[in-house]
């Protein structure tokens, strides 16, 4: 997976070194910091790698072709360097006066005090950041999240078919988070690749995104899907912050205008990823046995710090779907254009093939 690139920049070469390696040693290497004790070294090699984080010690920040830079990069700047990064201040002592010159709301790292603590404080900005990022950059773009608290089986055939109702106005990427989603059985496909290839390739930087989704993208019936995970136990393995890059890889950089995500289990950072859907469809089946898992995940949901959640959720009960035995494509067909499509199209605000 993608390792978060810091720079660790302070005068005091020894402290920006030391601070550099337990960096890079803590958290089972997610990070991999580099420290610079001059701001000609950090200049230089911002010409060929900007890392993700730079920390910004003594020396730095006062000197005018670093500040050139922060200018550029600021919302609105005209010539930033190739990927944004997110800039922090390591101020030296607690009560000690901000520089004459800093970007508004540029976080403040307090620098004597225990790394353990300055990794918190910098991951906890760091995803703050990403999250404001998504809402100014791509403000176009969207994520919609389905989920059933009760497991139902309608929830996929569900999903499909409002991916291709939403496909007939934008361009829509289904993408499944199941931990067995069954599309090899049903729809009698064999994939080469699958959601775990795809998130590795993007995660590492080994490929554009736009053809990384490309190359392992199937259509079926108007729909563009990414074929879900084959080894569903991995789901749970990879990091919360992990699924946060990704979905916002593929909202940025896919090609396509809403990533519309199919949930299964409650894989980590489930709520953060809820939190970055504009809307939540959260489905049941008709009948009081879904009503005891609808209640415990709305009690769930109250207990989340994100206090946005709740409007974002759309509750539906779903019609019962034609349980006759079909295959392959009939049986993609038969979501489609029966009830269950019907329920889409209509959910979509786009009229059906016979209207």
């Amino acid at each position: 997976m993608k390792k978060i690139m810091i720079a660790v920049c302070d005068t005091d070469g020894a402290y920006g070194e030391r601070l550099g390696e337990w960096i890079s040693l803590e958290n089972k290497g997610r990070f991999l910091a580099m420290s610079f004790s001059s701001p000609e070294c950090l200049l230089e090699s911002l010409k060929g790698q900007t890392p993700d984080i730079v920390l910004l010690g003594s020396g730095f920040l006062e000197h005018p072709k670093i500040q050139e830079v922060l200018l550029e990069q600021r919302p609105g700047g005209e010539h930033g360097l190739r990927q944004k990064c997110l800039w922090m201040y390591l101020r030296d002592a607690e009560g000690e006066p901000q520089p004459n010159f800093c970007i508004d709301g540029m976080p403040l790292i307090e620098k004597y005090q225990p790394a353990s603590r300055i990794l918190r404080d910098i991951f906890s900005y760091y995803q703050s950041w990403g999250e404001r990022e998504l809402e100014e950059t791509d403000t176009d773009k969207e994520v919609i999240g389905v989920y059933s608290p009760g497991h139902s089986i309608w929830q996929t055939p569900f999903a499909l078919a409002f991916a291709q109702a939403l496909g007939q106005r934008e361009k829509v990427l289904y993408v499944s988070l199941k931990e067995c989603a069954g599309f090899s059985g049903w729809f009698q496909e064999e994939y080469e690749k699958d959601l775990l290839d795809v998130m590795y390739l993007c995660l590492s930087n080994q490929v554009n995104v736009f053809d990384c989704v490309s190359g392992a993208r199937y259509t079926m019936e108007g729909i563009d899907y990414i074929p879900p995970a084959k080894d569903g136990g991995c789901l749970s393995e990879i990091s919360p912050q992990d699924y946060l890059t990704f979905v916002r890889l593929l909202t940025r950089n896919s090609g396509y205008d809403v990533i519309l995500l199919d949930f299964g289990m409650m894989i980590p950072g489930f709520y953060q990823l809820l939190g970055l859907c504009s809307r939540v469809y959260i489905t049941t089946e008709q009948g009081e046995i879904q009503d005891a898992p609808l209640q415990q995940f709305r009690q769930m949901t109250s207990r989340q710090e994100n206090l946005q959640l709740n409007q974002k959720m759309i509750y539906l009960s779903l019609p019962t779907g034609n349980m006759e035995l079909y295959t392959g494509a009939a049986r993609l067909q038969q979501w489609l254009w029966g009830t269950l499509g019907d329920y889409s199209r209509r959910l979509a605000g786009v009229q059906s093939g016979a209207d």
